[in-house]
């Protein structure tokens, strides 16, 4: 009985082994193929990671952009002549610069406001305000800003920007300032 055990055991290992011998074994040409899609979807992620880096690095650049324009062109302010409202053509490159700006900030409206010195009477420095103010907006307008995006104030000999009553004083009264 046990030689007869013994005997079906070698039957059923022998078996069991030709089994395993006819397993089939994978296609080596398969997996090529297979590295190949793995190697592709790599890449594809990687270039998508790279594609997102710098479009973030560009949104930043952007935003520094437009935070150091803004800060330069809020300080800038035109001046003018006595009795006059005609931009001069030092005062271009301020007008180009907020137009710039403009342009970068497609949501931006601006209020350009008008002052005067306090010579003349309060209603002709108000106008006279307005004019500079209108005419700041036309230069604007020129550079390629919407006029729907530019409001117009003016202050007249209101807050002055230079207490005094000379020359100098009035010069730095005669003037036109952006707000964002």
């Amino acid at each position: 009985m046990l030689v007869r055990n013994i005997k079906g055991l070698f039957i059923v290992g022998f078996l069991g082994l030709s089994l395993v011998g006819c397993s089939s074994t994978p296609n080596p040409a398969d997996a090529p193929e297979s590295n190949e899609v793995l190697v592709e979807e790599m890449v594809v992620e990687q270039v998508s990671e790279d594609v997102n880096a710098a479009k973030q690095a560009r949104a930043r650049d952007l935003a520094a952009q437009k935070s150091g324009l803004l800060a330069t062109i809020q300080r800038e302010v035109v001046y003018f002549d006595f009795d006059q409202s005609d931009v001069k053509s030092q005062f271009y490159s301020v007008i180009k610069a907020n137009a710039d700006y403009m342009a970068l900030e497609p949501t931006a409206t601006v209020t350009v406001s008008g002052y005067c010195d306090e010579r003349g009477t309060r209603e002709y420095n108000m106008a006279l305000g307005e004019h500079r103010a209108n005419a700041v907006k036309r230069a604007l307008i020129a550079e390629g800003v919407s006029p729907s995006r530019i409001n117009v104030v003016s202050y007249g000999e209101e807050n002055p920007a230079a207490e005094g009553h000379g020359e100098a004083a009035w010069s730095k009264n005669r003037r036109a300032e952006f707000s964002y």
